[in-house]
């Protein structure tokens, strides 16, 4: 009995080593995997070729280029950075980093999911009472940058996907793009559940001056400003003040700020705002100090002053205003028979985001005439 009694716990003591060793094993695997602690969206362009993170101003042009830098805690306790780039600089200073795309572990595999925060809304009349719900932020998914932590393409505008706004816009290479991101590490690219997660900064943090934020200017007919590419994909709003109120203070109690520093910071844009900075880039321009250059008639074939057509060149010329009952177009370029007419090009910001189109579709249905201004001399 002795022996078999001794038998019996041999083998219960083997089971039991077949058991808890591998278990064992399994769990101190587990534990020295790496963690994937943060993400940073990170940018770079042809004339800094550093990926850094925060904003970027991009000129006319360039290219822009966007990855997510991931820092991840080793087994040991350390940390490293993982990105798909050669130079990496975070919070000011170079970083070494491992250049890649894929996890650190043959049997995980990253998952990325890349966002724009966009406003909820594409313009309107703005209002104190409606502000708040009008100002307000959201991310969009934007799958055209792919799954990878190298973005694929500059993401498109997507609070306007589900809207077709009808008109002939031409495109513009430019606006303010501001970018979210989260990452996951799973068993499989089509694994239902991740087992690690982390992200950007999000909407919570929009208002945050390090926010990924880039603003793209675009090229324009001379003299017209390129810093006002950075306006497109903004949503287009005219304040509509109380009786005794400032237009410009409307937005005060919904953000904590005045509407043109919501236009400075690249939130927001108004007819007049966007006029202002086609013509001197920036919010300085005085309506009372533009100098008229007369009326014109828009209940013909083309526009005419005095009866006259009105000549590219002579008359007219890039950068030029025609404003309309609080309705500023701004005037690009002709369409090769060199007089003002409907199919010209024109710019504009009017209750909706900033669009590149022709004259015919920028004035107003009921317009039957407007004012032609310019800045300057």
């Amino acid at each position: 009995m002795a022996s078999e009694s001794r038998l019996l716990w041999i083998i219960f003591a083997v089971l039991v080593a077949l058991i808890v060793v591998p278990l064992s094993l399994w769990r101190l695997s587990e534990a020295r995997r790496p963690i994937l602690e943060e993400v940073r969206i990170v940018t770079a362009t042809e004339d800094d070729p550093v990926f850094r993170p925060g904003p970027r101003r991009v000129a006319p042009g360039a290219e822009l280029r966007i990855a997510a830098a991931l820092r991840i805690r080793q087994a040991g306790g350390s940390d490293l950075w993982l990105a798909p780039v050669d130079q990496l600089e975070i919070d000011g200073a170079p970083v070494e980093h491992i250049n890649g795309r894929r996890w650190q572990e043959d049997d995980r595999v990253l998952r990325v999911f890349w966002f724009t925060v966009e406003g909820s809304y594409l313009g309107g009349d703005l209002t104190v009472d409606n502000a708040e719900k009008l100002l307000g932020q959201r991310p969009y998914l934007a799958p055209e940058m792919g799954r990878g932590l190298l973005a694929k393409t500059v993401p498109e505008q997507h609070n306007d996907d589900q809207i077709n706004l009808g008109d002939e816009v031409y495109p513009v290479v430019g606006g303010t793009i501001r970018l979210y991101a989260k990452v996951e590490v799973a068993e499989k690219a089509d694994s239902l559940a991740a087992e690690q997660a982390a992200a950007s900064w999000g909407v919570d943090e929009v208002d945050n001056p390090d926010f990924t934020t880039i603003r793209m200017a675009a090229l324009f007919p001379e003299p017209v400003s390129p810093v006002l590419g950075e306006l497109f994909r903004l949503p287009g709003f005219e304040p509509q003040p109380a009786v005794s109120g400032s237009w410009d203070d409307i937005t005060l109690d919904a953000r904590g700020l005045t509407f043109t520093e919501l236009v400075a910071r690249r939130y927001v844009a108004s007819s007049l705002t966007f006029a202002s900075i086609a013509v001197t880039g920036g919010l300085e321009m005085d309506t009372a100090g533009l100098e008229s250059l007369g009326r014109l008639s828009l209940n013909t074939d083309e526009p005419l002053r005095a009866g006259r057509p009105i000549k590219w060149g002579d008359d007219v010329r890039p950068g030029d205003l025609l404003v309309d009952r609080g309705q500023f177009i701004v005037l690009l370029a002709d369409d090769g028979d060199g007089v003002l007419g409907l199919t010209d090009r024109v710019a504009l910001c009017w209750r909706r985001p900033p669009v590149m189109t022709t004259l015919d579709q920028a004035t107003r249905d009921d317009a039957v005439e407007t004012e032609l201004f310019r800045h300057g001399s």
